[in-house]
């Protein structure tokens, strides 16, 4: 049974270095552009970096952002109940000094968001609990992150006339707190983890199939 648990493994690895594959060839492929110049590029894959001002408060700290996740977790008598889950979907603007597009965030791959809040607590207090199982809770853990205004952000995807959305063919769109480079080298990085990870797994496979076989001999 080793060579399926170590196959099994094998698969999830090759799936990270294929999705990060595509992002670093999207990101190869794609023209780099002003905040103006993505109207001109329909259909066409694209890269900008701009800024963007705050259009929420985050649910959990009240930061000022420009998008959030929120997650809340109960720590209950029989397990864990994460009973929030949940991302801001309101479109922003990015600007330079060129002028500004909209962004949609909600079909978007958000990396490298900065985290506000990672609190354990006994009670809820202010923010959300779990729904009429108060009684049953040892403890609540809070965590939220943002995309924070006014800081460079990085977005990756095709070009859709007024916008940038997912690629057509892999489906990729991503906005990102870290520079061009910094994404490329991480794009690199678990292609390399998850290709050479696939691969030693199927090597371990294959030796636990000869073991097996050993034994049986």
């Amino acid at each position: 049974m080793f060579f399926l648990f170590f196959g099994i493994i094998a698969a999830g690895f090759f799936v990270v270095g294929w999705v990060w594959r595509i992002r670093f060839r999207n990101l190869r492929r794609a023209i780099t552009t002003s905040c103006a110049g993505v109207a001109a590029l329909n259909g066409v894959p694209c890269q900008v970096t701009g800024t963007a001002q705050a259009v929420h408060s985050a649910p959990f700290s009240g930061t000022p952002c420009v998008w959030y996740r929120v997650r809340a977790t109960a720590k209950t008598t029989t397990g864990k109940s994460v009973f929030m889950d949940e991302k801001s979907k309101a479109p922003f603007y990015l600007q330079d000094e060129t002028g500004y597009f909209t962004v949609d965030p909600e079909d978007a791959a958000v990396d490298a968001a900065v985290q506000t809040m990672d609190e354990r607590r006994p009670t809820n207090g202010d923010l959300p609990g779990l729904p009429g199982k108060t009684d049953q809770v040892k403890h609540y853990h809070y965590e939220e992150w943002i995309l924070p205004p006014g800081e460079p952000l990085y977005v990756l995807g095709t070009a859709t006339g007024t916008s940038i959305g997912k690629d057509k063919e892999t489906g990729q769109y991503s906005i990102s707190t870290r520079t061009r480079r910094q994404f490329a080298r991480r794009a690199l990085l678990f292609t390399a983890i998850g290709y050479g990870g696939g691969a030693l797994m199927l090597v371990f496979s294959a030796v636990a199939v000869v073991l097996d076989a050993m034994e049986d001999d």
